[in-house]
């Protein structure tokens, strides 16, 4: 049972576990977000909204169309027999992002309004990890590896995890600053295809990158050494 929690746990991050540690390659990091149906199911809405705002600017139309798009999706992943949580967590994002857009005082562009508050919520816990010298990768690796938290002792490596922790406090950021003034001018078009880049593919190259950084404290050992 805590080897199946482990299996689960670090597939979450794009790894996967080998007689030779943990590895990260396409495979993986697709199913880090529920393989192909899980891309699907994350990113189809998204488009679907800007594709038919950009044709038609007609925001009763984006929204039906999400609806439509969102109900198909769902009625697909019942009858592959998927786990209910894989779509728990996208479809509460989607029935969120209709009800900013439709509420008193909404506009098309609050369709995208959860998400800055998203990215600036995960940005600020990750920056505040580092302030109070407790990083969240540090963490994360320790659980993995087995380390708990005695890689603390060691200021190089607390130094190390920040820099990669810092990496993702970058991505949540750029996020932000791109995407925040396309939002306060109302350019819904590019704000949505911006989304979309800055989406998971961002995401699953931030993990690889994060890999190619971590991979010598998660190797096969998993003593958290960082002269491999």
């Amino acid at each position: 049972m805590n080897e199946q929690k482990s299996k689960v746990r670090v597939e979450k991050y794009g790894l996967k576990q080998t007689e030779d540690g943990y590895q990260v390659d396409f495979k993986s990091l697709m199913a880090s977000v529920g393989g192909v149906q899980g891309l699907i199911e994350t990113t189809l809405p998204g488009f679907i909204y800007v594709l038919t705002f950009a044709i038609w600017r007609d925001l009763n139309i984006s929204i039906s169309s999400v609806v439509v798009s969102v109900v198909i999706l769902a009625v697909r992943h019942f009858i592959k027999k998927r786990p209910l949580s894989q779509l728990v967590g996208s479809l509460l994002g989607i029935c969120l992002a209709i009800f900013l857009t439709l509420r008193p005082g909404g506009q098309a562009a609050d369709f995208y309004l959860k998400d800055f508050w998203t990215n600036g919520l995960y940005g600020s816990v990750l920056l505040l990890s580092v302030l109070v010298r407790f990083p969240l990768i540090g963490l994360m690796v320790g659980l993995m590896t087995n380390q708990g938290l005695t890689w603390r002792k060691d200021r190089r490596k607390v130094r190390f995890f920040d820099l990669v922790t810092m990496l993702w406090v970058g991505l949540f950021a750029t996020r932000l600053a791109i995407e925040l003034p396309l939002y306060f001018v109302g350019d819904i078009v590019t704000l949505g295809f911006v989304k979309l880049v800055l989406g998971l593919p961002f995401y699953l190259t931030m993990i690889w990158v994060s890999w190619l950084l971590l991979r010598n404290v998660v190797g096969a050992q998993q003593d958290g050494n960082l002269d491999r």
